[in-house]
């Protein structure tokens, strides 16, 4: 078993095995289940992920009316061929949007870490096995590597953003990006640390403020941001830059962040963007 991102790396070493073996054997012996078995589920985990995507709708509007719409608006800028940021990080932002959206109109996500951060890790990840010509199978071990990740950030601070802000989700879901993406480019245990640092010290105290405590506004567009940092983090450690802070002592600081936030921009709505003119003329 594991706690931290450094008895990871330490197993991982020791036992002459890559990351994603290490979170592989822990599920394996956490549910009684073989290793193959542990690595069909995921397997099917990230399938559910492309289904996701694949039926995205773009004439559903969420019931609010707030959401919906936008991926496709996304989509059909990225054809033009105008979007500055290229073809690899502007699909990864339509996908980022779409799978928010998604989830805010009731269709079927995969919770990665979170709801509201569903589409951090299925947008860079996807966009990864396409863009860089990778098996299901690569994806599948990119899977274990943000699952440890978040298991670490679970353990050691937290997932949710009622407790810690959108750090909590938003911030997770982009360091356990940036790590599968740091492994599915080579990158060694020390890599996949330093992109998980690098994407977490980037969200560090990121408010929860639902506009109407719906999950749908800023949250679906903060997946993009998410999903972009995590591709930036992931290039910084694959760069060879190390991060000054290690990655267990980033979570600590997550941790004492949330903490210290005052309730009203953790998830209640009762401060930030929430309690903004234009939110408070659009809450029914």
């Amino acid at each position: 078993m594991y706690h931290l991102i450094s008895d990871i790396i330490r197993q991982s070493e020791e036992n002459e095995c890559v990351f994603w073996e290490i979170v592989q054997q822990a599920d394996a012996d956490e549910r009684g289940v073989s290793k193959e078995e542990s690595f069909e589920t995921m397997r099917k985990m990230y399938q559910a992920m492309r289904e996701a995507d694949e039926h995205y709708d773009p004439k559903v509007r969420s019931a609010s009316g707030m959401a919906g719409g936008a991926g496709q608006l996304l989509h059909e800028y990225n054809e033009t061929g105008e979007n500055i940021c290229g073809d690899f990080v502007g699909k990864v932002m339509e996908k980022a949007i779409k799978m928010g959206e998604s989830n805010a109109c009731m269709h079927r996500i995969v919770a990665a870490p979170t709801a509201g951060s569903c589409g951090v890790i299925p947008a860079v990840f996807l966009v990864a096995e396409e863009m860089l010509h990778l098996s299901e199978d690569q994806m599948v071990e990119a899977m274990y590597v943000s699952a440890g990740i978040g298991s670490v950030i679970a353990e050691n601070a937290s997932l949710a953003g009622a407790s810690g802000g959108c750090q909590a989700e938003i911030g997770s879901a982009s360091a356990m990006a940036a790590g599968g993406l740091a492994y599915l480019q080579g990158g060694d245990a020390g890599q996949i640390a330093d992109a998980a640092a690098f994407a977490l010290k980037n969200m560090l105290g990121l408010a929860c403020d639902p506009v109407g405590g719906l999950v749908e506004v800023p949250c679906i567009k903060r997946n993009v941001a998410g999903a972009v940092n995590a591709l930036t983090s992931a290039q910084l450690a694959m760069a060879g830059i190390k991060s000054a802070i290690p990655a267990d002592e980033v979570i600590d600081a997550m941790r004492r962040i949330g903490n210290e936030m005052p309730s009203n921009i953790k998830e209640t709505s009762l401060g930030g963007l929430a309690t903004s003119p234009t939110a408070q003329k659009r809450i029914v």
